[in-house]
C-alpha cells in the first residue's frame, strides 16, 4: 500500500507545491495517511505510505504503540518508496524508507541487489543531483516517469503524472501492441511519451541524462546435478521462509481460490501462525465457474476462518469502467473481476493479504503452448514446411478475408500458423486478437502500424537468448519477464489497491525465485514417454500431504469467469451501444463493417474459441472507455 510522486528539474524551479499536492491527492486510494514530502532546490518528492514503519511495529510487542523513529536519517539521500522492504538491515528497528537511504549511501547502484521485497522507490541523492527509479524484479508496484520541458515528473500511477498538467496522446504502437498482447510491454505506456520503469531495472537521472540500468533477470540457471528430494527440500522451504516473512499483520489473511497455488500459501501460513488464519474467496453463480466449494474444503483442513462473496454480471459493467481508471489503460484480464470484488470484501477486514500469484508461470506450462510443443496441433506435421504453409495461406488470403468460422477459415488459420515458428504460434494463438483477426478488424492505417511494428519485436530477443534452454524452460522464462510483471502483478496491484488493499506475494520471493531457477525443466512440468504432463510437478510433490484429496485431484479453473454469458445478457445491449456508437468509429481504429461481422456473429452465437473471442471484445470495450475517461475531456479531473 502506497504511493511515490514527484518533480525533477533540470533548472531551478519555482514552487512545485501545488503540482506535487495534486499528484499525491489524485492517488489517494493507493494509501491512508499522512504524506511525507521533500521540497529541494529544483526537486520536490511525496510518498504515503502507512506500511514504511511496519519493522518498527512487528519488532515491538505492543503494535498499536507509537513508536519513535527517524525516517531518511542518511545525510543527503531521500529515499521515498510504494510496498514494502521485507528485508530489513541487521537489528535495525527503522523504515523502509531508512532502510532504502541506507543501502543506496553503502552501495550505491548497486543497493537493489542487496534488497528484499515487493516495492518501488525512489532516491533522491542530494549531494551528486542523481535521481534514481526502481522497481522490484517481478514490478509488484508501478512507477512511471516522463519528460516535459525539461522538467521529469514520476509517479505510482499514470493519473499522477496527468493530474500535474502532462497532456494525454495515444501512442498508436502500444495499441496496436496492446491488441496483440493483451497488455503493454514496458517500457512503454498506451500514452505516447510517458514510460514505466522497467522490472528489474533502475531509470538513473543526472547530468548524463536519463540511463536505465537492468540489476536482475529471471534467466534460468539450471543446475543438472541437483537431485529430485533435494529440490523438493529447498522449494519447501524457500516457500515457508517467503510466507514467514509476509505474515507482517497481527491477523494473517490470504485468497484462496482452492486451487493448489493459493492452497499452498494457506496451509504454510496456517503451519506458522499461533492462531486460526482468515481466507477470502469469490464465488460465482454459474456452478460451472464456481471453486468456492474447494476453497472452503481448503479453509476447514487448515482450520482458517472463511469468508465468501459470490459474484454477479449486474455489476460487471460498471466494473469495466472501475478496471479503465484504476490501470490508466486499456487492460482485460478474466481475473480482474474477481480479484476487485475479493478486494473489496478483504478490505472490509484488512489492508494486506498473501496472494498465491505466479506458480503457472514459474512452473506450468500453458495448454497452447504444450500443444505445439508436443506436436501434437493440427498443424503441427508442418512443421518444418513453413515455406509451404506461408504459400497457402498468400493463396487463401487472397479469397478468404472473413474470419468468421467455416471449413476454409479454419485452414486458413491453421496454414498461417503452420508458417510461423512455434513461439510465435503458440503467442498468437492465446492473444485476445490474432493477427488474421487483428488484420480484419482494424483500419488500414492501424494496420500498417503493425506491420511497421511487429508486436513480436518483444520477444524475438528474448527466444534468441534463450536457445540454450530447452523449450519447457524457454517459457518459463518468458512467462516470468513478461507476463507476471506486465499482466498478472498489474492486475492484482490496480484492482486491490483501488479498495486500499496490500498484496504481498510468496512465490515471488526472491529465494523461492533462485530455487526455481535451478530446477531442471522436468521438475517443474513432467512429460511421461506417453505424453501425459503434470504441471507444477515439484510443487504437488511438496502438498500431496498437506492437502485434502478433492484439492489434490481439481482440475484448474484459473479464477474463469462465465464472460461470454454476461456479455450476451440483453443481447448485448451494453457492448453494442459502446462499440457500434459514432464515436468509437471516428477514432479510425476499426473498420465499421468488420466491427459489425464481430459483434453479430458473438451474438449469434455462431463464434468459436478464435473469432470472435470474448476477452477480445472485453479489450475493445476498455480501449473506448479508456478513450472517453482520458482522451476525450477536455478539463480533466483524473482520480
Amino acid at each position: 500500500m502506497g504511493l511515490v510522486a514527484g518533480i525533477y528539474s533540470e533548472e531551478g524551479a519555482p514552487p512545485l507545491h501545488r503540482e506535487l499536492e495534486k499528484m499525491i491527492a489524485s492517488q489517494g486510494h493507493r494509501g491512508l495517511g499522512a504524506s511525507v514530502v521533500y521540497y529541494g532546490r529544483n526537486v520536490a518528492i511525496g510518498m504515503i505510505n502507512p506500511y514504511d514503519d511496519i519493522h518498527c511495529r512487528t519488532r515491538n510487542d505492543d503494535a498499536s504503540k507509537d513508536h519513535y523513529f527517524e525516517r531518511n536519517s542518511i545525510p543527503g539521500i531521500h529515499a521515498f518508496l510504494d510496498g514494502m522492504v521485507l528485508s530489513p538491515l541487521p537489528a535495525s528497528d527503522v523504515p523502509c524508507s531508512t532502510i532504502l537511504a541506507t543501502a543506496y549511501e553503502r552501495w550505491g547502484l548497486d543497493f537493489m541487489n542487496h534488497l528484499e521485497g515487493e516495492f518501488s522507490c525512489v532516491v533522491w541523492d542530494e549531494p551528486r543531483e542523481k535521481l534514481v527509479m526502481a522497481r522490484d524484479p517481478y514490478g509488484h508496484k508501478p512507477l512511471h516517469y516522463t519528460v516535459q520541458k525539461k522538467r521529469l515528473y514520476f509517479s505510482s500511477e499514470i493519473k499522477g503524472i496527468l493530474s500535474a498538467g502532462v497532456p494525454a496522446e495515444v501512442d498508436l504502437i502500444s495499441l496496436s501492441d496492446f491488441l496483440s498482447f493483451n497488455h503493454i510491454p514496458s517500457p512503454a505506456t498506451i500514452f505516447k511519451g510517458i514510460f514505466q520503469v522497467p522490472p528489474g531495472c533502475m531509470v538513473v537521472v543526472s547530468e548524463k541524462g536519463i540511463t536505465t540500468h537492468p540489476y536482475r533477470d529471471h534467466r534460468p540457471r539450471v543446475d543438472q546435478n541437483l537431485s529430485l528430494e533435494d529440490a523438493e527440500i529447498q522449494l519447501a522451504e524457500s516457500i515457508r521462509n517467503a510466507v514467514k516473512k509476509r505474515m507482517v499483520t497481527q491477523d494473517t489473511y490470504c485468497f484462496l481460490s482452492g486451487g493448489i497455488d493459493s492452497s499452498a500459501v494457506a496451509s504454510f501460513a496456517a503451519e506458522l501462525s499461533e492462531k486460526p488464519i482468515h481466507a477470502i474467496s469469490v464465488g460465482f453463480e454459474e456452478e460451472a465457474y464456481d471453486e468456492s466449494e474447494y476453497a472452503a474444503i481448503m479453509a476447514k483442513h487448515v482450520g482458517a476462518e472463511f469468508s465468501r462473496l459470490i459474484a454477479r454480471p449486474d455489476s460487471f459493467f460498471d466494473m469495466l469502467d472501475s478496471l479503465v481508471r484504476h490501470h490508466d489503460s486499456p487492460f482485460w484480464d478474466s481475473s480482474a473481476y474477481p480479484t476487485f470484488l475479493g478486494a473489496e470484501l478483504a478490505r472490509t477486514l484488512t489492508d494486506v493479504i498473501l496472494t498465491g500469484d505466479g506458480p503457472d508461470q514459474m512452473m506450468g506450462i500453458d495448454d497452447h503452448y504444450l500443444i505445439l510443443l508436443l506436436g501434437q496441433g493440427s498443424f503441427a506435421w508442418i512443421k518444418d514446411k513453413q515455406r509451404l504453409c506461408n504459400l497457402g495461406y498468400r493463396l487463401m488470403e487472397r479469397f478468404i478475408k472473413d474470419p468468421t468460422p467455416s471449413f476454409f477459415s479454419k485452414v486458413k488459420r491453421n496454414l498461417y500458423w503452420g508458417g510461423l515458428s512455434y513461439d510465435r504460434s503458440a503467442n498468437d494463438i492465446v492473444s485476445i486478437c490474432p493477427d488474421i483477426v487483428k488484420k480484419f478488424l482494424c483500419t488500414d492505417d492501424l494496420w500498417k502500424i503493425h506491420m511497421r511494428n511487429d508486436p513480436f519485436r518483444h520477444l524475438t530477443p528474448f527466444f534468441r537468448k534463450a536457445e540454450d534452454y530447452n523449450d519447457i524452460n524457454n517459457f518459463f522464462w518468458e512467462q516470468t519477464t513478461h507476463f507476471i510483471p506486465e499482466d498478472l502483478k498489474i492486475k492484482t496491484d490496480r484492482m486491490c489497491m483501488a479498495q486500499g488493499l496490500e498484496t504481498l506475494s510468496p512465490f515471488q520471493d526472491r529465494q523461492v525465485s533462485m530455487v526455481v531457477k535451478r530446477l531442471p525443466a522436468h521438475f517443474k512440468t513432467r512429460i511421461s514417454p506417453e505424453k501425459k504432463v503434470e504441471k507444477k510437478y515439484i510443487l504437488r510433490r511438496i502438498c500431496r500431504k498437506r492437502f485434502p484429496e478433492p484439492i489434490l485431484k481439481k482440475k484448474k479453473q484459473g479464477f474463469a469467469i462465465p464472460l461470454e454469458k454476461w456479455l450476451k445478457q440483453d443481447n448485448g445491449k451494453y457492448v453494442r451501444e459502446i462499440l457500434m456508437d459514432s464515436k468509437t468509429h471516428r477514432r479510425g481504429y476499426f473498420k465499421k463493417e468488420s466491427l459489425e461481422k464481430y459483434l453479430t456473429t458473438f451474438f449469434e452465437n455462431r463464434e468459436d474459441w478464435f473469432f470472435p473471442k470474448a476477452s477480445g471484445m472485453v479489450a475493445l470495450l476498455t480501449i473506448e472507455l479508456w478513450h472517453r475517461r482520458y482522451i476525450d475531456v477536455t478539463k480533466r479531473s483524473i482520480g
